[in-house]
């Protein structure tokens, strides 16, 4: 017994960490979140869950958001999946078993992308021990760079980003397992560069497998790089053809009419049909864009930023006492296979994150949590810099460096509850009288339900939910009628939604 709790202290205690910070993070989750509230949370959980829900093999697994009936009887499918449909078919089948009660279907679809955020975590903490970074090092980067209040007020919104990320981190572990050895097997890189592109909104894929082949010292392997190229497009080309052709032949449209493409041109900056002129000056760099990115980007970087003050005031200090220098930024015994690893994550990392930024730029400045795929990148610098900041401030403060290495991950364990608890994500749990007039709202929704008659089209309004057009979509199975409703017209009326109680 004595040794099995030895082992737990000294070998195995992130396992620990991670089961308790995992349960903590399900536990905390509420049973109904403020739907009050302003912002992307409410808006795209449910858009997202409304073409989840459509992603039926009835259509060949490519959701849509709305089935819209007009006046003349014709039937219109709106907003088709954009992205791969994995992700989207398994999320209906997972949540299939909470689909008649709105409030435990919504429940499920957050605790989902939970288990996703977790799943994510772990990746990226094989990632920094296959680059070997010691276990406390690369627990406290692992909490200090998730505790950004931006991650965890987004890390259970239902959205194609969170599977993207997870996705991505899968890559760059293989590419260091099985890539970046002397003895490499590319065959696991081109496989993960086929799951990873199939994973959701795969653009950081895409130019992770154009940036990795330009590193240098992948003497030998850089032709079976090269050859990544041609099978992620080709991965996503047929994926986005599949749901360009469902979506052609269901609404009965030329292909480039499709949501799809439209959608396409506008994100690639190739279009602007679809945006305001306000939105449209949004997207300029000369005009918008360039604050946006800067302060959204810095909402990622804001614990990265402060590790690294401390680093630097951590210095000042030593070089006011004449402290003698700390043993060495790197650990004398690291390999230099380790060393050239972490150098090609960096560069492969950070090059991917600024290409994403300029070429993604009319997504990230309207979508803030598109930026988690970002994370790799601020993780990794994290890492070196708490490399280089505990011995340093070990010396400093005259304390062994075990001492300072473990209160560091206490000390990230910590902010990140912290955070997690009191940060902005507890803005969306509803308390006092808005947490029972949305209980008695979702109670009369499930009677409702149970007893409404599927091919009843209810009156189409985009304002049932505050804030939220899609919400119709997501939480009811009538097809909605878009415009006048003629005078004979039968139509299903669900509970209307309360008025904000204060």
């Amino acid at each position: 017994m004595h040794r099995r709790l030895q082992a737990l202290r000294t070998r195995h205690w992130p396992i620990g960490i991670a089961m308790v910070l995992a349960a903590v993070l399900v536990l905390s989750e509420p049973a109904i979140v403020d739907f009050f509230q302003k912002g992307h949370f409410n808006w795209v959980s449910l858009h997202s869950l409304a073409i989840a829900r459509h992603s039926s093999l009835a259509n060949g697994g490519v959701g849509y958001s709305c089935e819209w009936l007009t006046s003349d009887g014709s039937t219109h499918l709106e907003y088709f999946n954009r992205y791969p449909i994995v992700f989207a078919v398994l999320s209906r089948w997972l949540l299939l078993p909470w689909a008649g009660d709105g409030a435990a279907w919504l429940y499920a679809a957050r605790q989902w992308m939970n288990v996703m955020f977790i799943a994510t975590a772990l990746v990226l903490w094989w990632w920094l021990r296959a680059l070997r970074f010691s276990r406390p090092v690369a627990m406290a980067s692992l909490l200090f760079t998730l505790s950004a209040p931006v991650v965890l007020k987004y890390r259970n919104m239902f959205h194609f980003d969170q599977p993207a990320l997870l996705a991505y981190g899968l890559l760059l572990l293989v590419v260091v397992r099985k890539v970046l050895p002397d003895q490499p097997d590319l065959r696991w890189y081109w496989a993960a560069l086929c799951l990873a592109a199939l994973s959701g909104r795969s653009a950081v894929v895409l130019i992770a497998s154009l940036v990795l082949p330009l590193q240098r010292g992948l003497a030998g392997r850089r032709r079976g790089l090269w050859l990544g190229v041609p099978i992620a497009f080709a991965t996503v080309g047929v994926a986005t053809a599949y749901n360009i052709v469902w979506e052609a032949r269901l609404n009965a449209v030329s292909w480039t009419s499709t949501t799809v493409v439209q959608s396409a041109l506008r994100r690639l900056g190739l279009s602007g049909n679809g945006f305001s002129e306000r939105a449209l000056e949004r997207t300029r760099w000369l005009g918008g864009a360039l604050p946006k990115l800067i302060a959204y980007s810095t909402e990622f970087m804001l614990p990265l930023l402060l590790v690294a003050a401390v680093l630097v005031l951590t210095r000042l200090v030593a070089r006011r006492r004449r402290l003698s220098p700390a043993a060495g930024p790197i650990p004398p015994a690291l390999p230099e296979q380790a060393l050239t690893s972490r150098r090609q994550m960096l560069w492969s990392t950070g090059g991917t994150a600024v290409l994403w930024v300029v070429l993604m730029k009319n997504l990230f400045v309207f979508h803030v949590y598109a930026g988690m795929v970002l994370l790799p990148f601020l993780l990794l610098c994290m890492a070196h810099t708490l490399e280089r900041l505990i011995p340093e401030l070990a010396a400093a403060l005259k304390r062994s460096e075990r001492r300072v290495t473990q209160c560091s991950v206490v000390l990230a364990g910590s902010v990140l509850v912290i955070v997690l608890l009191l940060g902005p994500s507890a803005q969306l749990r509803p308390v006092g009288a808005r947490r029972l007039v949305l209980q008695a709202f979702f109670s009369d929704l499930a009677a409702y339900r149970s007893g409404a008659d599927a091919g009843v089209p209810v009156q189409r309004n985009d304002q049932w939910f505050p804030r939220s057009p899609y919400a119709q979509c997501a939480l009811l199975d009538a097809p909605l009628l878009n415009g006048e409703p003629p005078a004979d017209a039968q139509l299903s009326r669900p509970p209307a939604f309360p008025a904000r109680p204060d």
